[in-house]
């Protein structure tokens, strides 16, 4: 994740962020790998003519949300049973 923070960061700072902007990777100063291959895949990275790339703000703030939401929810899940076990050692 950090290194599609990365990635995005790039992006932003070349403004990068609509078709008629879209960059290289090469003039972004960044190499394709699998962080950029993940962030193609989910629509974050989008690539309107071969080989030049924009970011889709939307999409990845959407997918930022979505990891903050399984986050949260992993930790819920272990409190319940972190609760249930201590509330099963009192019997």
């Amino acid at each position: 994740m950090r290194r599609q923070r990365a990635i995005v960061r790039a992006f932003e700072q070349a403004g990068a962020l609509a078709a008629d902007r879209a960059c290289s990777a090469e003039e972004l100063g960044v190499r394709v790998d699998f962080a950029w291959q993940q962030l193609a895949s989910l629509a974050v990275l989008r690539s309107p003519a071969s080989g030049r790339w924009f970011l889709d703000r939307a999409n990845w703030q959407r997918l930022c949300r979505r990891r903050c939401v399984l986050a949260a929810a992993v930790v819920v899940g272990l409190l319940l049973m972190l609760l249930f076990a201590y509330s099963m050692s009192w019997r």
